[in-house]
């Protein structure tokens, strides 16, 4: 939203400037160029703004050009319309970044073809109308990059608050999950626990915005005491994600007395609790209030969790969570020095979403398969077909506004288009009834710019928030830019059944384009699945060596994250596979199997990497260091397909051994049993205990290699 605030005022000064200097219409043709160079002004980094801003300006000039040479030839401009619809698409090769450089050249498209309709302008008025649209592009782009010079420290305090808030969600949903684990109800334990993957992936989103407006001022002049103790906070916060998450581990294994279900209540309490203190801090970050500690009183354990190592584990994590908490907090205060290690910042900056325009991406998608490539066909025959309708329709006076309609509401996958056709309808509706009555009563034109400005903050403030108002503000948007280009046009109402009517027959049209050359989900998940196991097996090899100093590099937390993006991606597809024909949904359970089990295994990964962390002084090495050795062969074999290796037993502790308990050290072979939690192997020890770990996150990995085995042979049958 504040985001959406900042380019409005910028719409505004930059009209009211050109307005006052070259008269109305320059200032409405300049309004325009603004308008569709704003949308890249999305929120980052200072210097990630003009790698966003360039390519937006570059896109308005050449469409608005393009459209100039060829609005007097029907033919000319369908191929023009043709030619933007396929190329913009190609953004899309970039992910999340790439799709507003999409937008813009579909909606410089659709206002340019709005303004060279309204009457034939020679070869003169064509250049200056372009030299007036560039004019409000590179305007807008130099207002980017000097408010985000003003908004670039809130930004980033909104982003540690986002992620606090996420991951207070995140530990809420937890807790009822480990409540009705507890309580024994089966009945939607499995869609429940699948919910909370889906989250857990999700937040993995939050924290990389977080990261590229935090980590990317490491070792700059912008890294104040204040960024450093938020950079401190943000990785207290993503640290607290891992130990969450393990606290989902064991609760199977329980021992079967009242204590035990005590401990799984003050379990699910405590993450209530931390999650409520979490809201809190995002709430002073927010507002900038100082922090108070809680007043309530520590959570109370029961005797059994000295007596039982697995009561004893979940006390540990839950202590451990306690301490982040804390962590987590000092960030918050004024007095508190932050670490600074020069060697660190190199490492966060690695961390950050590159801003580059590489070739890379887009080679990748040159290819038959791509679902770009076919969404960039998808989309063109669509707008093919859009385009020709519009000039058989019995209204013709604006035939841009079905082409935009069919551009916004057709996305890459059917889920997505669904939701844009029936929120598009649902706000447009909304949108022209507005647009009617401001026009009907609006008197001077001053009013109408302000209009459109507030309609622009709006659009742009909400588009990934509720694209009803999106929807809404830019049926205001269409309608009084369209008066204010030609104000003795049709009247407001029969503008407003126009575009209503526009917008129905081109979200059919998009609806019904969506089954021609479809992506449909399953064709991605072999390559995702591919993807998840390449990623686990180096998150794995980084986990257990976490302990160590020299491999603390940016290729462990660039390998946690790999799988939480993947996850995420995968939890997506699942999702959207609900919306596909019955037929591409035989695939449902071999996905969502795949996604337990990967989520258990980084659970395993989290608890072991915790407890290596904080615990390793009271292991015995001789015990300990084979048998992470022994383990991550196994694991990395059972990822890769291959047989597990016979690797040797590891040695006894030696005499001069912390601790000289016999223990059994070999791990199972892939075909042995996990150790139930009332084993007489299962004992005090830590050394025993990370054994047991370490076997069932072996365990983890073969039956993760078996959901994807199992995946891969549907996909090739059906």
């Amino acid at each position: 939203m504040l985001n959406g605030i900042s380019v409005g005022l910028g719409l505004a000064c930059l009209t009211a400037i050109v307005g006052a200097l070259a008269g109305m219409p320059a200032a409405i043709t300049a309004a325009s160029g603004a308008s569709t160079a704003s949308v890249a002004d999305t929120v980052c980094a200072p210097q990630a703004k003009p790698q966003q801003m360039l390519p937006a300006v570059v896109s308005t000039l050449l469409v608005t050009t393009l459209v100039a040479l060829s609005h007097a030839s029907p033919l000319c401009l369908t191929l023009v319309v043709l030619l933007t619809t396929f190329s913009s698409i190609f953004w899309m090769a970039w992910g999340k970044r790439g799709g507003p450089q999409t937008f813009v050249m579909i909606l410089t498209l659709v206002f340019q073809m709005a303004a060279f309709s309204q009457q034939p302008m020679s070869l003169a008025q064509a250049g200056q109308h372009i030299l007036w649209v560039g004019l409000g592009a590179v305007g807008m782009a130099l207002w980017s990059m000097l408010s985000i010079r003003v908004l670039a420290r809130r930004y980033r305090t909104l982003a540690l608050a986002d992620s606090l808030q996420a991951l207070a969600g995140m530990m809420r949903s937890q807790a009822q999950w480990t409540r009705s684990h507890q309580q024994g109800h089966i009945d939607g334990q499995r869609e429940a626990l699948l919910a909370l993957i889906a989250q857990q992936a999700g937040i993995a989103d939050v924290f990389q915005s977080a990261r590229d407006l935090l980590y990317s001022q490491a070792g700059t002049s912008g890294c104040t005491t204040l960024t450093r103790r938020q950079i401190e906070g943000l990785i207290h916060t993503v640290n607290l994600r891992d130990v969450v998450q393990s606290c989902q581990l064991d609760l199977d294994r329980l021992p079967d007395h009242a204590e035990a279900q005590q401990v799984v209540a003050r379990v699910a309490g405590q993450l209530l609790t931390l999650a409520d203190q979490l809201d809190r801090m995002a709430l002073c970050w927010r507002t900038n209030r100082a922090w108070t500690p809680p007043t309530s009183p520590d959570i109370t354990w029961p005797d059994a969790l000295d007596t039982h190592p697995v009561l004893a584990s979940l006390g540990r994590r839950c202590r451990h969570m306690q301490a982040l908490v804390a962590l987590i907090a000092q960030s918050h205060d004024d007095t508190h020095q932050a670490a600074h290690h020069p060697e660190q910042d190199t490492i966060l900056l690695t961390l950050v979403s590159p801003t580059q325009w590489t070739w890379s991406p887009l080679k990748a998608q040159l290819q038959r398969s791509s679902p770009v490539l076919r969404y960039a066909l998808r989309a063109t025959l669509a707008m093919a077909c859009a385009d020709g309708l519009a000039h058989v329709l019995p209204w013709t006076s604006h035939p841009h506004w079905l082409l935009m309609t069919v551009a916004v509401v057709m996305r890459g996958n059917l889920e997505q288009t669904l939701a844009r056709r029936d929120a598009r309808v649902q706000g447009t509706l909304v949108g022209c009834l507005i647009a009617s009555a401001l026009l009907s009563s609006a008197g001077h034109t001053a009013w109408l710019f302000l209009a459109l400005a507030i309609a622009l903050s709006l659009a742009h403030g909400f588009v990934l928030i509720n694209y009803r108002v999106t929807a809404a503000a830019g049926a205001v948007l269409a309608l009084v830019q369209g008066h204010l280009f030609s104000p003795t046009s049709h009247p407001a109402l029969l503008d407003a059944a126009e575009r209503l009517g526009d917008t129905l027959i081109g979200a059919a049209l998009a609806w019904a384009f969506s089954y021609v050359l479809p992506s449909w989900e399953r064709q991605q998940l072999p390559r995702l699945a591919q993807r998840l196991m390449q990623a686990q097996t180096h998150y794995t090899h980084h986990a257990l060596r976490w302990h160590l100093a020299h491999p603390r590099s940016s290729r462990r937390s660039l390998a946690r994250r790999e799988v939480y993006d993947v996850l995420w991606l995968l939890s997506q597809s699942l999702q959207r596979m609900g919306k596909e024909p019955r037929r591409n949904q035989a695939w449902a359970p071999a996905l969502e199997a795949l996604l337990v089990h990967s989520n258990r295994l980084i659970s395993q990964l989290s608890a072991i990497k915790g407890l290596l962390t904080v615990r390793y002084q009271e292991l015995d090495e001789a015990i300990v260091a084979p048998a992470l050795q022994q383990a991550e062969a196994q694991i990395r074999a059972s990822l890769q397909g291959e047989a597990t290796p016979a690797i040797p037993s590891p040695a006894q502790p030696t005499s001069t051994a912390r601790h000289p308990a016999q223990v059994t050290t070999s791990l199972p072979d892939d075909t042995s049993p996990i150790p139930e939690a009332d084993s007489p192997r299962l004992t005090g020890d830590l050394n025993h205990w990370l054994l047991l770990r370490l076997a069932q996150t072996v365990e983890e990995a073969r039956q993760l290699n078996l959901a994807v085995a199992s995946l891969r042979s549907d996909h090739e049958t059906l």
